[in-house]
């Protein structure tokens, strides 16, 4: 049970107007056909329809309207006349990118913004899942790739498009804080999904950003509540730094590739500002030193690793430990730490209830914390809670038990002053558990839950042409399960995601499995702008199974050039 998007995919081919031309470069109608359009002039705006003008609205026309496709390696041409989302067998998967300009007249606080996108082929199904980025801008298309593109920042808003929908409205409101240029991606995780929104010049319609003054504040006591696509004030953020902390979006920053043209950070709760963090728990399952395994993983990929994931078990031992916190003082090599707390010496509900034990223990741990390390770190409690469920009444192991010691942990710690916590709840990503009644009650709550992150690890254990990163990363069941990602972005659209723990294991029956793999993963995290760290599990022996990177110097040199990626250029602050 339980296949893959990509096992259940058929591309398309030939469907829509980009798709049917990608394939037959012509020159047409006076403009090169196949992979951008729009202007690279200054800021345009368009009159709404008669009669359907609010007060102090103004419509933006783009001054960059062009796309992206995997399957298409040239550089963006001006002069197409439609923009797609989604995959088919001629573009691979293709994202569409759009940059506006805006003045001091449309930015205020008080003001509302809508990216509103006329669609042009509608897709065949009737919930294809369409998601828009803040992405930095760029100055032209004149090198805009798949390889190019600049990586994913914030998540503004989701819509799910049928096949009779004519127009997608976006909610970005927040996205536009100064006057400037700004950019954004519009992207799908679906992988057998495909559409195509109207271009600039078909028409004289195509993309808008429509920003207008707000309403006045209601009385109190009718305040409606946040919307499902746009965080609430009090919750994590994926924005970009402020306008006056980040340089100018126009400029190249000396030193960084064309494409990429402004730093990605660390900003609230670890989040990127843009791309995602990589890391690693190194030597797992064997008794080597970690930090030693640490570097030896760092050598063997490529690239210093922003996450050193270490698991505590003990319950006298406290923790981070001082080799732990040396690895986060090297000034040549930042790193940040996450530590997995698995508590032996009482049940959940145990814990909850305010074991003596357990409350002594965090007490010292929270000194422990307050005097020694003062800088954010992610931090889970017994992770992969469902393989150890005990769901019978009294059992102190049930699924709402762990909710309620997960609580009580991280308010017992941060109520002692430890305020350098980025939780992260960590599901396991198999498909049995997630069937179980008892799932749903296992999450603790959004004031207590920074990340979401996942332990996933690649099933298909041989090189049948189903080996991808998206069978780890949204595994589905088509009749019971959407896929993690998806699920976050339904029901915890606030929420980051991570994978908690990755791994594909070397089998020598099927030597190209690993390689296979890590190459999807390049590609294929164009579907995915919420995942924002990915941290690998390196083990010679994962219950019977090797997931290291270097036993095979073909899947080595891939994990080193996934590695290599633009979107993990990322500094930790």
């Amino acid at each position: 049970m339980g296949n893959s998007h990509k096992q259940q995919a058929s591309l398309r081919t030939g469907r829509g107007l980009i798709a049917l031309l990608a394939a037959v470069p012509l020159v047409l109608g006076g403009f090169v056909v196949g992979y951008s359009v729009g202007t690279e002039q200054g800021p345009s705006t368009r009159n709404a329809s008669a009669g359907d003008e609010l007060p102090g609205q103004v419509d933006h026309e783009p001054v960059i309207a062009s796309y992206t496709a995997t399957e298409v390696d040239h550089a963006a041409p001006a002069g197409s006349p439609a923009l797609p989302v989604g995959t088919t067998e001629d573009l691979g998967i293709a994202v569409t990118h759009l940059q506006f300009v805006v003045d001091e007249s449309t930015v205020a606080p008080e003001h509302t913004a809508e990216l509103r996108m006329p669609v042009l082929v509608p897709p065949d199904t009737d919930a294809m899942t369409i998601e828009v980025s803040s992405v930095h801008a760029l100055p032209c298309t004149c090198a805009l790739t798949a390889d190019s593109a600049p990586p994913y920042g914030r998540v503004w808003d989701t819509a799910v498009v049928g096949s009779t929908t004519t127009e997608v409205v976006f909610d970005v409101t927040g996205a536009i804080d100064a006057p400037g240029r700004y950019g954004f991606a519009v992207s799908t995780p679906d992988l057998d999904d495909y559409l195509e929104f109207e271009g600039t010049q078909l028409a004289g319609r195509g993309p808008i950003l429509r920003t207008v003054p707000a309403a006045p504040e209601p009385s109190p006591g009718v305040l409606d509540p946040p919307s499902p696509g746009r965080p609430s004030p009090d919750q994590p953020s994926l924005t970009p730094a402020p306008a006056a902390d980040r340089p100018d979006p126009l400029l190249p920053e000396a030193g960084q590739a064309e494409g990429n043209l402004a730093t990605c950070t660390t900003g609230e709760k670890l989040i990127p500002t843009c791309g995602a963090l990589i890391g690693v728990a190194p030597a797992a399952h064997t008794s080597r030193p970690k930090e030693e395994a640490l570097l030896e993983f760092e050598q063997a990929a490529g690239q210093t690793q922003h996450i050193y994931h270490a698991y505590e078990r003990a319950d006298e031992e406290l923790f981070p430990t001082p080799e732990q916190i040396a690895l986060t003082e090297d000034p040549e090599h930042p790193r940040t730490l996450f530590i997995n707390w698995k508590p032996q010496m009482a049940t959940w509900a145990e814990i909850a209830a305010g074991d003596p034990d357990v409350d002594a223990f965090l007490l010292r741990l929270a000194d422990h914390i307050n005097a020694n390390f003062d800088k954010p770190f992610f931090f889970t409690v017994h992770h992969e809670p469902e393989n150890d469920v005990v769901q019978e009444d009294g059992s102190g192991m049930e699924a709402g038990d762990y909710a309620e010691m997960f609580r009580y942990v991280v308010t017992f710690l941060r109520g002692h002053g430890v305020d350098n916590l980025v939780t992260v709840m960590n599901y396991m990503g198999y498909l049995k558990w997630v069937e179980m009644p008892w799932h749903n009650q296992l999450y603790p709550g959004d004031d207590v839950v920074d990340w979401i992150g996942l332990s996933g690890y690649n099933q298909s254990l041989k090189d049948d042409g189903h080996s991808d990163f998206t069978e780890i990363v949204d595994e589905t069941d088509e009749d019971s399960w959407p896929g993690f990602y998806h699920w976050i972005a339904r029901h915890h659209p606030d929420k980051p995601m991570m994978l908690a723990e990755w791994g594909v294991f070397h089998e020598s029956e099927y030597p190209d499995h690993q390689r296979t793999v890590f190459a999807s993963a390049d590609e294929q995290f164009a579907h995915y702008p919420r995942l924002k760290a990915i941290v690998y599990f390196s083990s010679p022996d994962a219950e019977g199974r090797n997931s290291e990177i270097d036993r095979d110097s073909e899947a080595n040199q891939a994990f080193r050039e996934l590695m290599n990626s633009p979107r993990f250029d990322v500094t930790l602050e």
